[in-house]
């Protein structure tokens, strides 16, 4: 919809301008992944730019005001989403061209020896034209053959290679899909691992943000466990960890629920949709959970208690803001004799340090660790 460079909307935009932006959302909008949602967006965001339609995530629609910065954060977080894709992209394109390379460079040999025997057979044809006619024409007849069987030889070994190309291709893609999975499991717990986490909870703060809903985040430690360690050996603390995870499964089982080990001891679980009392109500359930299993490798005196720290998000709270608030309240939890939650407070880090009882967690440091 191109119109004259002069002509201008009642807020002052030239036209030109809102057609430029709109054509970069919908050259995005032809990029973005394959059933991401990305593309519906981007489209709905071209003609909310042109025509003032309802922008996405919007309650209804204002004839009067385009939601710039609500499209520029929504495209910065595309971006950012989709970089880590992108580099694997990369990568998978890289494999591929390189097991391209191999199989057609046996192709060139091949044909390499193919050319030089049917330049043999020519040569051959020509040293036979000044000799006896009859001599000519079975050399001829014998170089057309030899020329039709090269012809064949090589379609032939073309049609074995490219088959055998593609079956690579397909096995290369389906080693790089098992590769990718098993990048994101913790091998031992077969939950998420903290790359999960690092990556899930920005995420789950733009799905708050975007559709203004609450989201929650439980940290979760084992007690004492460099106790069952110690006294029971590793295979037993690796039995209560596997047991653990298990558990955490079972007791957030909605699809859109994280569950990742973020190293040693401790594990996370991202709850979107779930307000703190939620939260809270769900992780009381689950420390019931745990009081009833037992360890195998262990005495019936061996006991398995968790405590947590329930943190929900507060509007424009940073990822690691929310991460340092569910883990001063994970230290509280600790420090009211373990085995119970505490939800954490509703407020952003005092400046003067935490209050008394409190430990203050360093938000970027390992959160790993018997407390």
């Amino acid at each position: 919809m191109s119109r004259a460079p002069e002509q201008i909307t009642e807020d002052g935009i030239p036209y030109a301008a809102l057609d430029a932006v709109a054509a970069i959302l919908r050259v995005l909008a032809q990029v973005a992944p394959p059933g991401s949602g990305a593309a519906s967006d981007l489209d709905a965001w071209a003609r909310h730019v042109l025509v003032l339609a309802q922008a996405p995530g919007a309650d209804e629609a204002d004839p009067s005001q385009r939601d710039w910065h609500g499209l520029s954060r929504h495209v910065v977080a595309l971006v950012r989403d989709d970089s880590a894709a992108v580099a694997r992209s990369i990568g998978e394109l890289r494999g591929a061209v390189w097991s391209m390379v191999e199989h057609l460079s046996q192709v060139v040999v091949g044909d390499a020896a193919s050319d030089l025997d049917a330049r043999n057979q020519l040569t051959q044809l020509r040293a036979a034209i000044d000799g006896p006619a009859e001599d000519l024409r079975e050399s001829a007849l014998a170089t057309v053959r030899r020329l039709s069987q090269i012809i064949e030889e090589k379609h032939e070994r073309q049609l074995q290679l490219a088959s055998e190309l593609g079956r690579r291709v397909t096995e290369l893609k389906a080693e790089l899909e098992d590769i990718r999975r098993e990048a994101d499991i913790d091998p031992l717990t077969q939950v998420g691992n903290r790359g999960v986490f690092q990556r899930e909870l920005p995420r789950a703060l733009q799905m708050r943000c975007l559709l203004d809903e609450p989201a929650c985040l439980a940290l979760v430690d084992i007690d004492s466990f460099k106790q069952i360690n110690d006294a029971c050996g590793h295979t037993a603390g690796d039995a209560a960890l596997e047991l653990i995870a298990g558990a955490l499964v079972r007791s957030f089982p909605r699809r859109s629920d994280i569950v990742a080990r973020l190293g040693g001891d401790e594990f996370a679980v991202i709850l979107p949709a779930t307000t703190a009392h939620d939260g809270l109500r769900l992780t009381e359930r689950f420390l019931e959970v745990v009081r009833t299993i037992e360890i195998p490798q262990t005495g019936p005196d061996t006991s398995l208690t968790v405590s947590a720290g329930v943190a929900e998000a507060l509007p424009a709270e940073q990822a690691d803001a929310w991460l340092a608030r569910a883990d001063r309240a994970l230290y509280l939890a600790k420090a009211r004799g373990r085995d119970c939650v505490v939800i954490a407070a509703e407020e952003p880090e005092r400046a003067d340090g935490p209050s008394v009882g409190e430990q203050p967690p360093a938000a970027t440091a390992p959160l790993a660790g018997d407390r």
